[in-house]
């Protein structure tokens, strides 16, 4: 499964197209968070089997995340999703935020914020919606920037009904910066039950959590306190969730789930079976040239695997 809008278009399409290369019948749910009527009917009509799911309803309902984030934290989220941007407004915005909190620019740019958070955490509620039309079925979540270049039929082999990718070096821990597990790719083992008590304790922690980028930062911190030893990769370990033992398992994010790009020449990039086209990289005129790139590295060494 993914996600995305109009924006993300070629690379949702680019991240079906592979998904359907290595795995031709696999079932595909996009979830749609604001894609065109023309670009629903073309990946129907590319591939009959990849299943949309209009989602836009709930990105656009901000009333649940804005009653569980505080006027405190609505403000240092709109600083920080305006940090994003460029140019002048950026710098207008930035000085209403902190001198006029209260106008109605911050107003507008706080709600711009809460529509992004929402944006990234309804992503937890769509595993549960694919997980529940996905019964006791292998499922993968992915990012639409996550390109899926070799099979993964090893990860459902160690027989963990969660798997997430550990950041390879450089973990943060610390409030508003933690940086430790990627959710742009989760693994999802068949046993429905186990996944979804792993998803309502995420969902759970999200709502309640108040640091910046909460989706991910969640993820983090429910997990460490229900197995602190668990962060290192490749271990597994069993928790309790509600009741349900449920088996969560780290993955190097250098073969599952590579996103650090920034600076650094694809030569440089390890052998991963999924490469994370994050932040700039997913411009297109850089994305489409590096995926070039990547493509041909990995047909030559397909050619080049002993048989």
């Amino acid at each position: 499964m993914v996600a995305g809008d109009d924006k993300y278009f070629y690379l949702l399409r680019e991240n079906c197209a592979h998904v359907k290369a290595r795995y031709p019948e696999a079932r595909v749910i996009v979830f749609d968070f604001g894609l065109t009527p023309g670009q629903v009917a073309s990946l129907g009509s590319e591939w009959p089997n990849v299943e949309v799911v209009d989602w836009t309803a709930q990105v656009d309902d901000l009333s649940q995340v804005r009653e569980t984030t505080p006027p405190e934290q609505r403000s240092k989220l709109a600083i920080a999703v305006n940090a994003r941007r460029t140019g002048l407004a950026k710098k207008i915005r930035k000085f209403m935020l902190k001198r006029f909190p209260g106008s109605a620019t911050s107003r507008r740019a706080e709600d711009r914020a809460l529509w992004f958070e929402n944006l990234l955490i309804q992503k937890i509620q769509c595993m549960k919606h694919a997980s529940t039309l996905c019964a006791g079925e292998p499922l993968v979540f992915l990012d639409a920037d996550a390109i899926l270049f070799e099979p993964i039929d090893e990860v459902f082999a160690e027989g963990a009904d969660v798997t997430v990718t550990l950041l390879d070096d450089k973990h943060n821990w610390d409030r508003d910066q933690c940086s430790v597990l990627n959710s742009g790719v989760i693994f999802f083992g068949p046993k429905t039950e186990a996944r979804e008590a792993f998803l309502d304790a995420w969902w759970a922690e999200t709502l309640a959590t108040r640091e910046w980028l909460r989706e991910q930062t969640a993820l983090v911190r429910f997990i460490h306190r229900q197995a602190p030893t668990l962060f290192t990769p490749n271990r597994s370990e069993t928790v309790a969730l509600n009741g349900i033992d449920v088996n969560v398992r780290m993955v190097p994010c250098s073969v599952y789930n590579f996103n650090d790009m920034g600076g650094r020449e694809p030569e440089t990039f390890p052998h991963a079976k999924i490469y994370h086209f994050a932040d700039r990289r997913q411009e297109k005129r850089r994305f489409f040239p590096l995926l070039s790139t990547l493509k041909a590295r990995a047909e030559k060494m397909a050619k080049e695997k002993p048989t």
